[in-house]
């Protein structure tokens, strides 16, 4: 056991412990408590309702933002009337936002147009300058810190902005400096995801470890980042499902005349959860689709999506409209249960009591999806596009299938349509594979105890 100053692990998040996000961070949490004295949380800023449980050994703080993230009213006020520095970030401004330069793509992705970059700028630089600004709490977030071993942000864009400063302002205050450590996933690590991500240089410079969880976040940051930290590792998220049997694991093919498909993510542009029901549209009016599901036995399909976002209103009123043309009409049955942001127990729940066939995730970036490895958990096979470290999880195959990242609703529907089609034979290996997946790579009990052991020991 280390000694309680060298110990001390101060974290910064988004919104945990409020609200129901960040849901893999709450499993990694207790496994982090194990390994350190004490545990200090600063989220970015609180949402309203739900604040879950911590460990004893853990306390958490004012957040960083005394307003809501998306507040426009909020940022303009918070942002520009302090006396926070900003020369910081001219050459940010007039380099990369305006002119566009040294925007690390990936293969396939294009930069932000100019507005865009303009406002993604301007968003983070006055979250930054409001965060900034806010002295009496940064120098709280100063005294925390100066007694810690290590300085954990969970996610690689928003608070971290803060590191520079940090370190700036800890470089002759205290004889040995924290450790910043700093782990990316994949729309705060890949600069293709929104098409621009600004002070990328400044976090990493300023940045001791990056912990990222692929490969091929990892090969990413050393190929388009220097000075890159010092260890770029990666540590791969897990899943629990919490010691409990999984009902959807069976040899036998199921008896159900509903072909069940489930979806989980934030209904955003990114997530492109739309293409699925443009899948569904397409696939009622397929004739020769509709034969295949009713030589499987199949009466009607059902998609569960769980998760909330800006376009959640309009997915749902685009649902309503087809499920209402679908009755005057159709003489094949679809149900559409659109969950908006739900608890994360009642998502296992749903997987434990009712199962899916099939689970679907096209997002346009992505860095190790946990919704994924939560399918697995369940035997559910997927289908998901081919970014980011996607293509890590599919191990143990098959276990579903991997598609382009450019896949239209007509090849989403040839798809479901392929996996539908499917000897039972074929179906049952891929939920047992599925399974076992998930057992050796993506069980939290594994994973997180081996990444806390190692942040502790670095």
């Amino acid at each position: 056991m280390h000694d309680a100053y060298k110990n001390r692990l101060i974290l910064f998040t988004n919104t945990f412990p409020y609200g129901m996000g960040e849901t893999f961070l709450a499993e990694e949490l207790p496994y982090l408590a194990k390994e350190f004295s004490e545990i200090v949380i600063y989220p970015l800023y609180e949402e309203l309702g739900l604040v879950r449980e911590v460990p004893s050994n853990t306390r958490f703080c004012r957040a960083l933002l005394t307003f809501d993230h998306k507040d426009k009213l909020g940022f303009l006020t918070k942002g520009i009337f302090n006396t926070a520095p900003f020369f910081f970030a001219f050459k940010e401004f007039f380099s990369r936002t305006l002119l566009g330069s040294d925007i690390k793509l990936e293969k396939g992705k294009k930069k932000a147009p100019l507005f865009k970059r303009l406002r993604i700028f301007f968003n983070y630089f006055l979250m930054l300058r409001a965060m900034l600004g806010d002295k009496k709490h940064v120098e709280r977030i100063i005294g925390d810190i100066s007694f810690a071993d290590k300085v954990y942000f969970y996610w690689g864009d928003k608070s971290a902005m803060l590191i520079p400063f940090l370190r700036k302002r800890l470089e002759g205050k205290v004889e040995f400096l924290p450790k910043f450590c700093v782990r990316f996933h994949g729309s705060d690590l890949y600069e293709g995801a929104k098409g621009y991500l600004p002070f990328r240089k400044e976090i990493f410079s300023n940045t001791d470890f990056a912990i990222t969880v692929s490969n091929n976040g990892a090969s990413y940051i050393k190929k388009n980042y220097s000075p890159a930290p010092k260890l770029i590792e990666t540590w791969h998220l897990g899943s629990s499902r919490n010691g409990r049997e999984c009902a959807n694991i069976s040899s036998e093919p199921s008896q159900s005349k509903v072909f069940n498909i489930v979806s989980c993510s934030n209904v955003i542009e990114l997530k492109r959860v739309g293409l699925i029901l443009n899948a569904l549209k397409q696939l009622v009016h397929d004739s020769d689709a509709l034969k295949v599901l009713k030589d499987a036995g199949y009466e009607s399909v059902s998609w569960t999506h769980f998760g909330g976002g800006v376009l959640l209103p309009a997915l749902k009123k685009d649902a309503d409209e087809f499920l209402l043309s679908l009755s005057q009409g159709s003489d094949f049955n679809v149900n559409i249960e659109l969950k908006g942001a739900t608890p994360h127990k009642e998502v296992l729940e749903f997987y434990q009591n009712r199962g899916a066939d099939l689970f679907i995730l096209v997002s346009r970036s992505e860095g190790v999806p946990v919704s994924i490895m939560e399918a697995f958990s369940y035997g559910i096979p997927v289908i998901a596009t081919n970014v980011g470290g996607v293509s890590e999880l599919f191990r143990n195959c098959p276990i579903g299938y991997l598609v382009n990242s450019d896949i239209t609703a007509q090849e989403l529907k040839n798809q479901i349509t392929a996996f539908i089609e499917l000897p039972s034979e074929i179906k049952s290996q891929m939920r047992e594979n599925a399974f076992e997946n998930w057992a050796e790579n993506w069980d939290a009990k594994k994973n997180y105890s081996s990444f806390a052991e190692e942040l502790a020991a670095l």
